[in-house]
This record gives structure tokens, sequence and C-alpha cells, in this order.
């Protein structure tokens, strides 16, 4: 038995997610978001260098040498099957050591003599051993709490950025290997000069105390909270390393009015059938507004919610609503499946992240037939264009059924953009499109490009043309015009909004 699997089935028995090993340092387990040392003597650097020995192929050892990191898979004798991310430091070694597959079956163990080649011993290990204490029970932590964001615990530099942009109101943190770290403010990119570098190190170090390896896929999606900053975060690899994307997110739930939306979509979730869409590009807060509709429906409404994220930002109190909250990835496999399993979950309302795929659409599309409402966020520019997503999803043979689908349960479409706004911040243009029965038809007979002139004449049937909501922006004083006719989608129609008091 290889020496390192003395101590992963340490972490087996203690039902630890992660394992950190560090030359000169006492291991230690992560266990519900915590660490905790082991009994046992700080490692030395040949003991260490053992492990690593034992992980690391050997036709990858000069490349590891050369990056100073890497990721493996390794197999115990026992079968169990791990991630293990290696890092070269100034006094040996540091392994994170990660169970594979979070609640997945590991795969069946290799034949002796297939794969990898069979080492040597290691002398420097002979003599390791330790010994296996009986199971603990882990500490149980607050479900929604642990699943959602686990509190991680990073040395200074990171979480010092953490709080420039906290204290600076970034919306995101971007990272970079070798780069200075840059700040999203108010939609606009900026380098953070007074901040040194990113290095690799840093970067793979968060990753791993978020448990986010980068895997084959190139990429990871995790939520989680750093010093009190709960955020969600996108690690990558890139031709010049890796690089992480951090989105800071507030706690406090937001409202509708405080996002400066109109009270009046108040009434969208006074519905009690059909699906309401709210479109927009991405980064103009679709999420966000989808937040502030299920905390008014929580407000104003008895009703069971299931809320399908990805991942999740905002954690909703249970105080009218009852509200389930699933992340994808963690709680469900894909959208589709989160969907069709909420139909049996016996929700009055079910709100979708995003819908993207043919699957989701169609499940969405048959909960709102069958008597519950679903919101749902698509990225499109307008209307017009968010229903021809939805429909074009499908094969062209299945098109006319889904014009026919989309017409019946389809009741609004909100469609918004964030514009800088002249005093600082960021300010919300809005186009919002009640499904008329006029509407309604232009979608069943596939006449969508006749929507912009309902749109601009149904003021009546509560019609906002987005050029109207954009001409209001500048006359006030709040949108520079130029900004504003870089959105609009009919230069004429908001010329003529303009002169219109």
């Amino acid at each position: 038995m290889a020496a390192i699997d003395s101590l992963l089935r340490v972490m087996t028995l203690r039902d630890a997610e992660a394992m950190t090993i560090t030359t000169g340092q006492v291991p230690s387990l992560r266990r519900a978001g915590n660490a905790e040392p082991m009994a046992m003597p700080a490692l030395d650097r040949a003991l260490v260098a053992g492990f690593v020995d034992e992980i690391v192929p050997e036709d990858a050892r000069a490349a590891f040498e050369e990056r100073g990191s890497g990721e493996y898979t390794y197999q115990t004798s026992a079968g169990d099957t791990v991630a293990v991310l290696i890092e070269i430091n100034g006094a040996g070694h540091r392994l994170v050591v990660r169970r594979q597959g979070r609640g997945a079956a590991a795969p069946a163990p290799r034949p002796s003599g297939a794969g990898e080649p069979v080492r040597a011993p290691n002398p420097a290990l002979a003599a390791f051993a330790i010994p296996v204490a009986a199971p603990v029970a882990a500490p149980v932590a607050h479900a929604a709490t642990a699943a959602v964001a686990p509190a991680v615990a990073l040395p200074g530099y990171i979480a010092h950025l953490l709080s420039i942009a906290a204290e600076r109101r970034a919306s995101d943190l971007i990272l970079s290997q070798d780069l200075a770290p840059r700040l999203r403010v108010d939609g606009d990119v900026a380098v953070l000069d007074e901040a040194s570098p990113t290095t690799a190190a840093e970067i793979l170090q968060l990753l791993a105390a978020c448990d986010a390896p980068i895997g084959a896929s190139g990429s990871v999606d995790f939520g989680a909270t750093i010093d009190g900053h709960r955020l969600r975060g996108h690690g990558f690899r890139h031709e010049r390393g890796v690089g992480v994307a951090l989105r800071l997110i507030r706690r406090d739930v937001p409202t509708l009015d405080r996002l400066g939306l109109p009270s009046d979509l108040a009434d969208l979730v006074k519905l009690r059938s059909g699906l309401v869409l709210v479109a927009g590009p991405t980064g103009s807060g679709k999420s966000t507004t989808l937040v502030a509709l299920v905390a008014q429906l929580e407000r104003t409404r008895a009703a069971h919610v299931v809320t399908l994220e990805d991942p999740i930002e905002y954690l909703h109190e249970t105080e009218r609503c009852l509200v389930h909250q699933r992340e994808v990835g963690h709680h469900v496999a894909s959208f589709a499946d989160g969907l069709r399993a909420a139909l049996r979950e016996a929700p009055d309302v079910i709100v979708v992240g995003e819908l993207r795929d043919r699957e989701t659409i169609a499940v969405a599309l048959s909960a709102a037939e069958t008597g519950h409402l679903v919101l749902g966020t698509v990225h499109a520019p307008g209307a017009a264009v968010a229903v021809d997503r939805l429909i074009d999803a499908f094969p062209e043979h299945q098109q006319r059924q889904a014009r026919t689908q989309i017409a019946a349960v389809l009741r609004t479409v909100v469609t918004q953009h964030l514009l800088p706004a002249r005093r600082g911040g960021r300010i919300v243009a809005l186009e919002r499109v009640p499904v008329t029965s006029a509407v309604a038809s232009l979608i069943r007979k596939n006449e969508l490009h006749m929507l912009g002139t309902h749109i601009q004449t149904g003021r009546d049937a509560g019609m906002i043309p987005l050029e109207k909501s954009l001409a209001r922006l500048v006359r006030s004083q709040q949108v520079d015009a130029a900004v504003a006719r870089a959105v609009a989608a009919d230069l004429d129609f908001f010329d003529a909004s303009l002169r219109t008091a």
C-alpha cells in the first residue's frame, strides 16, 4: 500500500471533503467548511516529496516541475479515486486532495499492470504509517448555507482584494495569472494599479479552498463566502495560465424599488399560471430582477416556490412563502432535470435561472400549461428576439407546435438594459410587452417582425417601448443621449420620443 493511502483512508473515514498536506506542517482535513488539524506530527520535506512521487506519473514530472503546479487523479489501493492539486512552494510542496465526483460512484479499480507503470517503493516512506482513528461524526451545518456558499478562509492577499472590491462597490473582481487584478465598477473594467499581479499559485489556492478544481472541461463554477463576502465565481484556463472571475453578491435581497424598476412589475407575481420572461443582454441584471420578484412574492402571497439557479446567489427567507432553492450542478444535474423534478414537488411558482436549451424550454412550457407560474430569463435584446430564441431551440418540424404553446402560456416579456448614469452608477431602461390577444396571434402566425409596431402603438394595452424608457432617462438628464442611442433598436422612434413630452 502506498504511504499516502493511509492519510487518504483517514479522510474517507472522517467523511472529510478535502485534505491539505503541506511540507513542514500538520495535515488538515476540511469538513463542513471547517479546517481541522490531524492528531499527528508535522510532515518533513522528504515525506511530502515521496507523496508527490506516488501521485505524479513519471512521464508528467518534467512538465510539473516546469509549471510548478498540476492537477492529477490518483487511485488508492482501496479503489477510491481522488483529485489532487499539487503546488511547489519555497518549503517543498502543498497538496490539496478532494474526493472525485462528489456523490458519484468512483470508477472501477484499474487492473494490476494496466495504465501507469508500477513504481518502486520509496525508501523514505518505508516506515511511514498513520494509526486510523474511529470515524468521527461531522458537525451539522445549516443546509442552505453549507450547500450554497461554504465559508472559506484564505491568506490575506485575496481577502484584501475582495475588501477593496466591496469598498468600491464593484460588481466583479477578475484575476488573471501574472496580471494586475481588475475591478468592474458600474459596468466598466479598471486595473487595480496599487495591487501586485496575481500568481497562478494564489488563484489555484483560491479554487482549492472553494473546493472548485478546474477539471477536464477547462472551467468550473462555484459559490463561496470569503471573509464575510458572498460571491459566485468562475475559474478557467487560458493561454497564459489560469484566471478567475468573482461576482460579489450583496447580502440583502434587493427589492423592485431599490433596483429602480416600476412598482407595477409586482403585478407579475399575482399571476396564477403562465410564463413570464425577463430578457436582456449579459450583465443586465436579469437574475437580480428574478430575485426581487421572488422577494415580492414572499412578502405578498402564501405559495410554494421552487427556484433553479446556477449558482444560488441570494438566500430567501421563508415567512409567507415556502421557498426551496436548488442549485444546478449541486442539487440537480441540469435545469431540465430540476424542472421535471419540480413538477412533482407541488409548487405554485417555479423560477428558472435561464431558459437556454430545448429540453428546459419544453418542460417550462409544459409546467406553464399545467397551471404553474413559471418565471425565467432569456439572453435577448428585446421581446421579439426572446420569443424567437425559444422557438428556434426546437427542430423545424416542432416549431409550429412551439409557437402555439408559447402563444397560449406567455403572459409578459420584460426586457432590461443597464446604462451608465451621468452621476455615476447604472440605471435601468425597460421594455415591457404584455401578451395581448394581438401579440399571441403574431406569435402563432410567425409574424414577430410586426411586434415592434404593436409595442410602439400599444400604450393602452400596457406596452412600454424601450425607446420611450430611454427617451425619459435622457429628458430627465439621468443618461447621456449618445449612450441611449447606442441601445435603442429604432432610432427614428427614439428621436420622435425625445421630442414628445
